[in-house]
């Protein structure tokens, strides 16, 4: 199953923005994994040559958290699955932290058809808010 999320929201102070892909799939045990090619979209964009960014790592680990995150808030006993996200889309001006957190979350949800009763949200700042 495969969900993408696309987090596109302006403010009156900033516009925030990214968008991840993930695939999952069943497993024994729950697991969250990343793509070899995370940031292909931005060679695609940019050419053969775009080199990363310094907080790339920084988007990595958002994702990762987000995916868990999402598994967490599900019906427990965490779902076992296999989420493999597969792209991660950001704009360096637009993207904050918490924004690939957030939409790798929401992408986990819509792979699987699923969602907590109190899902994280935007708050007038439009900075993500996660409910523990």
């Amino acid at each position: 199953m495969e969900g993408t999320f696309r987090l596109g929201r302006q403010t009156s102070r900033w516009a925030r923005f990214a968008q991840v892909t993930v695939e999952v799939t069943a497993r024994d045990e729950p697991a969250v994994v990343l793509g070899d090619e995370l940031f292909g979209r931005r060679r695609a964009v940019y050419g053969p040559d775009a080199w990363p960014y310094p907080y790339d790592d920084d988007l990595r680990r958002e994702a990762a958290e987000g995916a868990w995150y999402a598994l967490r808030r599900l019906a427990a006993p965490t779902p076992r699955v296999l989420v493999l996200v597969t792209e991660i889309v950001e704009r360096p001006a637009d993207t904050g932290p918490g924004d690939v957190r957030f939409a790798a979350a929401h992408a986990v949800w819509r792979a699987m058809e699923q969602e907590p009763a109190d899902l994280p949200y935007i708050d007038q700042d439009g900075i993500p808010v996660f409910p523990d």
